[in-house]
This record gives structure tokens, C-alpha cells and sequence, in this order.
């Protein structure tokens, strides 16, 4: 199995295993707020993991050009 698959897996699986914590702590009567934080950290570790192979849209220049019309 290639790299980039396996860290597509292990992203989803904590994105999933995040989610269904969350969701049991907001049905359960008595909170816990170490599983809360649990999830939250495994939700958005998930979400930075998918979230570092998305390029940007949007080109060096484009950017370059803002910046120019907002000091201006």
C-alpha cells in the first residue's frame, strides 16, 4: 500500500472515529469532557490531514495582485 492511500485511510478513520465521539457525548446524559476533547483533536487531525494534499485554487500571481490592490 502506497503512502498517500494509507494517509487518506488513517484521515477518514479519525474524522470518523472523531465524529462518533462527539456524537456520544452530545446523546449521553453525563458528560465527559475528556472524550469531548478526544474527538474534537481526532475530528480536526483528520480534516488538517485531507486538508494538506488540496492545492490552493487560486495562482501565486493572483494572490501577488491582491495584496497590491489592498495596500493601495
Amino acid at each position: 500500500m502506497n503512502k498517500l492511500k494509507l494517509k487518506k485511510i488513517v484521515s477518514f478513520l479519525l474524522i470518523l472515529i472523531g465524529a462518533v465521539l462527539l456524537i456520544m457525548e452530545i446523546a449521553s446524559a453525563k458528560k465527559n469532557y475528556y472524550t469531548q476533547v478526544g474527538g474534537i483533536i481526532c475530528l480536526m487531525s483528520g480534516v488538517f490531514l485531507i486538508n494538506t494534499n488540496v492545492t490552493s485554487r487560486f495562482s501565486e500571481k493572483t494572490t501577488e495582485n491582491q495584496e497590491k490592490n489592498e495596500e493601495e
